[in-house]
Order: structure tokens, then C-alpha cells, then sequence
């Protein structure tokens, strides 16, 4: 049976999740063409009614006020005179090889784009996605699918352009606009909309979308407003205080800044669903689970590099820290900022005005290389023209950038000097800072050249430093779970008990990193946490556990966490990794009737997605079809001919067949795309070593050993080829460095008296 692969797909897949989780599609849909529910049973979450924000209005003129014209009013909207900023009296855009026509006809705006044949077909906008700094436009597919156009309308430039310039996926494809990453009803609907229910139906591969308003409206922040409505309409609500009237609301006036932040962080976070449905109020790892400051969405300092939105930067920050919230910077209604940033008024109403002079900045006063947000809030362009802003406040750090290659906020505008010219100016500014901060621990542990014992003790005093922000403790358990040789296992264990759920969630999955017979002890009682997230980072490491691996007092703890990952699985069955994810559970489980269909699930939503296909092959391979297998193997090659891995694949399955001429071209392939594999290269040996190519055999164990010189394996091979040679000489020097690596091994001791007996 040839080795199991798993890797992740072509790297262009990476942004597509963080690319619509804010910016993705909203609009409500039912059934084939029907439009959107609003009312009706999504009006009920939790035994809360959603009144809709007009009732709102009655008594919150103001608020309403403000709030119109926002961000989330204009979240989503039908497509009407009042909603669609872009050009469409005929105008054409091209995007490769197609032409995509934009026309009106009558009151209905239309699009002639590439449909799923890649023939030219005309569709309805129904529906209009964002407001600026860029707006999309949302098509009915039928079964209940919006698809967002990857053509979007640039609102300052007054122009179109294409969201991926730099590619052209092919109709079908999973990029595509009609493919899933497009989908609206699960890249990013439940953050464009007020209470939306996705209600996939996988075997139909249909939605059935509901919602209670078409954008975000009030409740989608103070959650729903139906007890809140009936107590204020009742006699007892005409004599409550304040206090009173506002318990039946979440994110009043007074309100705490975790919980503020759990109301924001759904939709203003990269994260994985874990449930169907967000109810408001309760805590956002009870539903998310978020993904920390580490590669590849983050550079290994912690600033921002993938999309990945406010939460996992602002956590980082001194602001965060001291207290802050979002609404003391954003006006919750109209989503605007409070103060204007000229001459740092925002910044100035918490921060002394020492930090608006030239003595802090360094520059001309009233520019922009004077506003602290250009030196402490640097950002990155999403989605084409959207810029926004690192929430983690951070001090520049040009030092890092010289030695690490990090981004930093000096060379972002001194674009003609060199890092190491950065630091030096800081450093005559500031003078010499020799602390150490938690960034320097990161990217040191990060560094593939990096002390492991420094970095595993740097760790240790990191997560031990309740100083320290939660989320960099947690995604130092992170970088800890990378050394499980070098005594991390109790700094694990310990982190399993945190009074952080951030912290226990990073544990929980870094066990995975520990032997296998260690994962039922540490993690028994994290099946029971208070949180879901964490009982679910729980259950990754035990799926190929049963209850009868625990002791009587937690089998009914393993089947529950059991239900509920189960539960999870089905959640984000849409997406390709969705199904990826159900189909190792069932290999894992030992169901592999189930984990075959599950590939073939992640392969009918993404025929590219080769993770699946690999693992497909590799079911295939152990039933005895290899022909199948092998089809498999080689369609991934076929896609992605630089991939190492799948030609190493292919290899070792037409080796288990006996067919080493056709192998060993594969193995080669291997090689060169994987040089630092050195397991390619024994087996590779190995097959010229059988075909009688003792040239080709020694040269390949040679490099496996330069690459692992260790490894008894590989030199035993080598002695083998060489007694086969008669080249005594030879072998005997191998067999010296293997009795030099076990010195009580009798066998070893009686090959060299063989040897010494043929010379």
C-alpha cells in the first residue's frame, strides 16, 4: 500500500474563504427562482421574535437616522434605481477571453456573461452587495443559490474591474463566478443580513435561505426585539427605569467590551462555523472558532496578510488591553469614525498631545507622515480597491523587517530605502530598545533556523505571562505544539486548564501534535468545557477514538462531544474542505463506505480540490482498486504537475504493482520537486537496486543519507547494494557506521564479520 499524502490545494484557494466572508453575497433565497424570505419562521431564534427595524424607528428616531445611508443598510439591496452605483447603458468589460455586457431593460438591470457551458448567456441582477469601496452584483442560479459576479463596479473610480485580475477560471471551475467560492449563501450571507438562516440541504445541493431583514439591521446587533417591544408596550413598561427597559437588548449604552466585542466579532472575524445558527447573546465561541495570529493569514508577527478582518488584530492590541471598544472609535450607527483623523483628533481624545509633535513623530506636522495611523495602523488592499486598516496598533519594527522580511510602516512609505536605513533612524530617535516582545518570540519561532530550546523556553515564559494578551498566549500554544520533543507536552496540558477559552481552544488542537496514546488522558475533561469551540478543537484529536477507549466516567462525555462533532461536520458541508473534513472523520471512524462518498463530495463541489482526491486514491489503493487509484493520482498531476507529493504518490502505487520502469520516472519527478524528502530518494534507490541499476541505486541512497545520515535504513540499504556488488570495501564502511549508530545490534555485528570474512 503506497504512503498517504495530505497537503493543502494551489494557494490561489487561499483567500477565497477571508474574500466573502464580509464582502461575499447577501440576498434571501427559497425555492429554484423564488425571491427571498423575509419573515416567516426566521422570525424565530431561540423563542425571540425579530420585529424589524421599522418598528425600531418609532421610538429611536436618531439612531434610525443615523443609521440610514450606512454600510449596513446598504449591505444588500434589490437592485433599483436607488441601489445600483454602476454603469449599466450598455457598457462592456473584458475579462480574458469574455465580455461581459452590463444593459438595462426597462426598471431591470442585466448582465451577458459566461455561464456554466462557457457560453455567453444573459441573467438578472437581483440584487446589489456593498455599497463602497466597490459594489457586486448577485444573480439568481436557481436551486436557491445566489452567485456574486467576480466583475464588481468600482465606486471611486467609477469603473469595473475584475476581482481576480490575475486569473481566469474556467466555467465550472470552483473560482469561477458561477462556481461555489462565489456562492452567497455561505461565503459571507449571515454577515450581510439580519437574522439569516442558511438551511443548506446537501443532498439536494440546494438552499432554502431565509432571513428577517434584507441588511443589518438593528437586531442583527441588539439581537431580537420582541420581549424589548412588548415590555415597553405594556403598563409595566411605562413605569421601568432605564436599566430596566434595556435588560430585554444587547449593546446598550453601558455595555461591557467583551460582550460588545461578541457581537461584532461574527462577522468582523476569519472563523469557522461551528453551528446553524447564531443566537444573540451568547458567547462567539459557543458558535466560531477563529483563527489566531499565525501563518498563513498573518505574518508571523501578527499583523495582518490574508483577509482576515478586525478581531484576531484588535485582541493583540494595548488598546484592547486598556479597555477600548469599537464604538469608542465608531459611531455604531452610522459605522463612521467619532472624530476626524485630521491632525489626529480621534487619536488626541485618549492619548496625550506629546504624541502630536514632531518630538514623538519625527515629521512635518499636519501631513500624512504625521498621522498616527500611517505609522501605527498600516493595512493591506482586499478584494482590488479595498484598503483597510491592522487593528493591532502596533510599533514599527523595521529591525524585524531586516531580518525577517515582516512589513513595516517606515518602508511603506520609503519605498527607496532599505529596512536596515529604517532602524537606524529609529533607533537614533528612540535610542536602542533591548526588551523583548512577544513578535520577536514569533518569528524566531517561526524561523526554521531558530534555536528550538531558546524558542521552546520563550514560549514557556510567553504563555505563562498573564501580561500578555490571551490571543498571543493562544497562538503561542500554537507555535509550542511545533517542538512536541523538546518538553512541550506539560506546557500543553497545563493550557488545557486555563481560565482562557482562547487559550484551552489552542491547547485543545495542539495535542494533536502529542503521541496518540496521550490524547484520552489530557483531553477527557475538555469534552465537557463550557464552550463548543473547544470541545470541538477536542474531538479533532480523538475522531479515531471510540467510547470504550475512555474509562466508564467519561464515555458518556466522548459520545455527546461525539453527536455534537458530527453535528459540526454537517455545518460546512458546502464547502469542499467541508467534505474533506467528513471524509477523514470517517476514515478515521473506520466507515469507509462513507469517507469515499464524502471525497467524492468535495470533488463534485471542487473537481480541483486534489487534497480529496489524494485521499480518494488512497481508500481505493487499500480496496484493491488500484486502477482506480491510479486514474486518481494522475489527473492530480495532470492539474498540478509541480506537486511532489502526487508524483511520489504514483510512484510508490505503481512500485507496489511490480511496474519500477514505469515508477521510477515518478520518482524522479519526486525528487527534484521535493530535494529535501529523503525518503523519495531510498525508495527510489530501492526500485533501481531491484531493476539492477547499481549506478542509479547508489547515487539515490547517497542523497537520502546527506539528507538524513542517521538513518540506519538508508545505509543498511546502501550496505545491501554493495555486498550485492561485491564491493567490500564499500560495504564495509557502512557497516562501521551502523554498528557506530547501534552498537548492541547482533545482527549488525554479525554482517561485519561476514563482510570481513569475504575481504
Amino acid at each position: 500500500m503506497f504512503h498517504k499524502i495530505f497537503f493543502s490545494r494551489t494557494l490561489q484557494l487561499l483567500g477565497i474563504f477571508a474574500l466573502f466572508v464580509i464582502f461575499g453575497l447577501i440576498y434571501s433565497c427559497t425555492q429554484n427562482n423564488n425571491a427571498g424570505q423575509e419573515g416567516g419562521d426566521a422570525d424565530i431564534s431561540q423563542n425571540h421574535r425579530f420585529v424589524g427595524g421599522q418598528t425600531c424607528q418609532s421610538c429611536h428616531a436618531q439612531e434610525w437616522e443615523d443609521w440610514l445611508g450606512s454600510h449596513h443598510d446598504y449591505a444588500i439591496a434589490e437592485a433599483d434605481e436607488e441601489s445600483v452605483r454602476a454603469d449599466f447603458e450598455n457598457s462592456e468589460f473584458q475579462d480574458g477571453e469574455y465580455t461581459y455586457r452590463f444593459f438595462r431593460e426597462g426598471e431591470e438591470y442585466k448582465v451577458e456573461a459566461p455561464g456554466l457551458d462557457g457560453q455567453m448567456q444573459i441573467y438578472d441582477i437581483s440584487y446589489t452587495f456593498g455599497w463602497e469601496p466597490l459594489q457586486q452584483y448577485l444573480i439568481d442560479f436557481g436551486k436557491g443559490k445566489m452567485q456574486a459576479l467576480q466583475i464588481a463596479w468600482d465606486t471611486e473610480e467609477n469603473r469595473w474591474f475584475s476581482l481576480r485580475p490575475d486569473e481566469e477560471p474556467e466555467p465550472g471551475d470552483w473560482l469561477h463566478w458561477t462556481g461555489a467560492s462565489m456562492n452567497w449563501n455561505t461565503m459571507c450571507a449571515d454577515c450581510h443580513s439580519t437574522n439569516l438562516q442558511e438551511n443548506y440541504i446537501a443532498e439536494a445541493d440546494s438552499f432554502h435561505t431565509t432571513w428577517s431583514v434584507i441588511n443589518v439591521s438593528c437586531e442583527a446587533c441588539h439581537g431580537p426585539g420582541g420581549e424589548h417591544v412588548d415590555f415597553v408596550s405594556s403598563p409595566e413598561g411605562q413605569e421601568a427605569s432605564k436599566e430596566r427597559i434595556r435588560r430585554d437588548l444587547l449593546n446598550g449604552r453601558f455595555t461591557s467590551q467583551m460582550t460588545e466585542i461578541n457581537t461584532c466579532a461574527p462577522c468582523h472575524s476569519l472563523r469557522q462555523k461551528l453551528t446553524d445558527e447564531y443566537v444573540h447573546g451568547d458567547d462567539y465561541l459557543d458558535h466560531f472558532d477563529p483563527t489566531l495570529p499565525h501563518p498563513d493569514n498573518y505574518f508571523a508577527d501578527g499583523q495582518i496578510q490574508g483577509e482576515v478582518y478586525v478581531y484576531g488584530s484588535f485582541l493583540q492590541s494595548k488598546m484592547f488591553a486598556e479597555g477600548v471598544q469599537c464604538t469608542d472609535c465608531h459611531n455604531p450607527h452610522t459605522l463612521q469614525l467619532k472624530q476626524p483623523l485630521t491632525n489626529n483628533t480621534l487619536c488626541m481624545t485618549c492619548h496625550e498631545p506629546r504624541y502630536n509633535t514632531p518630538d514623538h513623530h519625527f515629521h512635518e506636522a499636519n501631513t500624512e507622515a504625521s498621522q498616527c495611523i500611517n505609522c501605527h495602523m498600516t493595512g493591506r488592499t482586499y478584494m482590488g480597491n479595498d484598503y483597510r486598516r491592522d487593528h493591532s496598533f502596533r510599533v514599527p519594527r523595521p529591525d524585524q523587517s531586516a531580518q525577517f522580511g515582516t512589513p513595516n510602516a517606515c518602508n511603506d512609505c520609503h519605498t527607496d530605502q532599505s529596512a536596515e536605513w529604517a532602524a537606524s533612524a529609529i533607533e537614533d530617535w528612540y535610542g536602542l530598545d533591548d526588551s523583548t516582545h512577544f513578535t520577536d518570540i514569533f518569528l524566531q519561532a517561526d524561523n526554521p533556523g531558530s534555536n528550538e530550546i531558546r524558542a521552546r523556553t520563550e514560549l514557556s515564559d510567553l504563555i505563562a505571562d498573564s501580561s500578555q494578551p490571551e490571543i498571543i498566549r493562544a497562538t503561542a500554544i500554537w507555535y509550542a505544539g511545533h517542538f512536541p520533543n523538546m518538553g512541550t507536552t506539560d506546557l500543553i496540558r497545563e493550557s488545557l486548564e486555563s481560565e482562557s477559552p482562547l487559550i484551552r481552544n489552542s491547547a485543545a488542537k495542539a495535542v494533536q501534535n502529542l503521541p496518540a496514546e496521550m490524547r484520552t488522558l489530557v483531553l477527557r475533561k475538555n469534552l465537557t468545557d463550557s464552550l463548543k469551540a473547544v470541545r470541538m478543537s477536542a474531538m479533532q484529536s480523538l475522531t479515531s477514538y471510540s467510547a470504550e477507549d475512555f474509562g466508564n466516567a467519561y464515555k458518556a462525555d466522548f459520545r455527546n462531544a461525539l453527536q455534537e462533532y458530527k453535528d459540526y461536520l454537517e455545518v460546512n458541508r458546502y464547502f469542499p474542505q467541508g467534505e474533506m473534513n467528513r471524509g477523514q472523520f470517517y476514515e478515521q471512524q473506520g466507515e469507509i463506505d462513507k469517507a469515499i462518498e464524502a471525497y467524492k463530495g468535495a470533488l463534485k463541489r471542487d473537481n480541483k480540490f486534489n487534497p480529496a482526491r489524494i485521499n480518494l486514491a488512497y481508500l481505493y489503493n487499500g480496496q484493491g482498486q488500484n486502477a482506480e487509484a491510479e486514474q486518481l493520482l494522475r489527473e492530480v498531476i495532470e492539474q498540478e504537475p509541480e506537486f511532489g507529493q502526487a508524483h511520489y504518490s504514483l510512484a510508490l502505487l505503481l512500485a507496489e504493482e511490480q511496474r519500477l520502469e514505469e515508477a521510477i520516472p515518478y520518482f524522479e519527478s519526486a525528487s527534484e520537486l521535493n530535494p529535501d524528502q529523503s525518503r523519495i530518494f531510498y525508495n527510489l534507490a530501492i526500485a533501481n537496486q531491484t531493476l539492477d541499476r547499481p549506478e542509479q541505486s547508489e547515487s539515490a541512497y547517497l542523497e537520502a543519507i546527506e539528507l538524513e545520515p542517521e538513518n540506519g535504513d538508508y545505509r543498511y540499504g546502501l550496505l545491501t547494494l554493495y555486498m550485492q556488488q561485491e564491493q567490500y570495501e564499500k560495504a564495509l564502511e557502512q557497516a562501521r557506521r551502523l554498528q557506530e549508530l547501534n552498537p548492541n545490534n547482533t545482527r549488525i555485528r554479525q554482517i561485519l564479520q561476514s563482510i570481513e570474512r569475504e575481504m
